[in-house]
């Protein structure tokens, strides 16, 4: 991986998933009942779902051609992620008051937001500008149909009982 000739739109999905990855270990939440104070993480209930959704759209900023901008696939992908990843954080943070007295968020949630939001903003604005969500899904419906064919055609093909020939 060179990163000074990674496209710009990758650099900065990388850049900003690292980041949520690193949220997702710092505090969320503090708090502080008769003295004794401790803090929790975002490894913890659906952010557990918030950490998945960073480490697939590092990766889909990680595989493939590093100069070119995201495929059609991966971008949607990249998208759903930093979306699904913003819902999540904004929710909790929206939750927060839910758990009383003597608690408060803590540096790592707001991390993890501004990461989510910047997986987003940066697979959107420095997009192909030939990509449209709608493109986006329409390839990755492709994609799936494409391989949902080729996987039932590989096991007839891998089958020597199997007298049907391949479709």
């Amino acid at each position: 991986m060179n990163f000074q000739t990674m496209s710009k739109q990758r650099k900065f999905v990388l850049i900003a998933a690292l980041a949520g990855v690193i949220g997702m270990f710092l505090p969320w939440y503090s708090f502080s009942i008769f003295g004794a104070s401790g803090s929790i993480n975002g490894m913890h209930g659906n952010g557990i779902l918030v950490f998945i959704c960073f480490a697939v759209a590092g990766v889909m900023a990680y595989l493939g051609d590093q100069t070119k901008t995201l495929p059609s696939t991966s971008w949607i992908i990249t998208l759903i992620c930093g979306a699904l990843a913003t819902l999540i954080v904004v929710w909790n943070i929206i939750k927060s008051s839910d758990y009383g007295f003597g608690s408060s968020m803590s540096l790592g949630i707001y991390l993890a937001a501004l990461a989510a939001i910047g997986v987003v903003a940066a697979a959107f604005m420095f997009r192909s500008p030939t990509d449209t969500i709608k493109g986006g899904f329409d390839s990755f419906k492709k994609d799936i149909d494409d391989r949902m064919k080729n996987t039932g055609s590989n096991t007839n093909q891998n089958n020597p009982g199997n007298t049907n020939p391949p479709l």
